[in-house]
């Protein structure tokens, strides 16, 4: 320790649950939390990407506050457009656009709202659930940890030996 105090030792069972459980929230968090965008009128039209493999698919939800035309555009990394589409859209109405990917590498969207205020919200669904593989991790380490912890107790619980005492 800095102070030059001593603390006892971690151990490995410790680790390893602390290390599984870390896993597991943080995959979590990772997989369910998806946080809307908000698109203000004046902005420039919004654009983002990713990685995608053959197969996955981009799904975009966009809410209007007022009466649009909302274009959508997908690029491939090379810049190539290979879709566009234009969908007017009334007050308070939702659109969902999904793109299915052919061909895997970066893809990069655009949503314009033409000047008007809305909410995005964007989903890329996996083909091959890569993104789930940290929970099967997470769920080893913790269960592993939990299992050396048991053998740990069992380990030092002390045995009680009778004996007689001669006089």
């Amino acid at each position: 320790m800095g102070g030059g105090g001593t603390a006892p030792k971690m151990k490995m069972s410790d680790a390893l649950i602390l290390t599984g459980v870390t896993i597991l929230f943080g995959s979590l968090f990772m997989h369910a939390w998806v946080t809307p965008v908000q698109i203000n009128g004046e902005d420039p039209p919004y654009t983002n990407g990713a990685s995608m493999m053959n197969g996955d698919v981009f799904v975009v939800n966009v809410t209007l506050a007022n009466e649009s035309t909302v274009r959508f555009v997908l690029m491939d990394e090379s810049g190539k457009i290979t879709d566009a589409e234009s969908v007017p859209m009334g007050s308070g109405d939702q659109y969902e656009k999904r793109w299915v990917i052919s061909d895997g590498g970066y893809y990069t969207y655009e949503i314009d709202t033409k000047g008007e205020d809305a909410t995005l919200e964007v989903d890329i669904e996996r083909q091959y659930m890569i993104d789930m593989l940290p929970f099967p991790i997470g769920a080893f380490l913790l269960a592993y940890g939990l299992y050396q912890r048991d053998d740990e107790v069992a380990e030092d619980e002390s045995e009680v030996l009778d004996a007689e005492l001669d006089a």
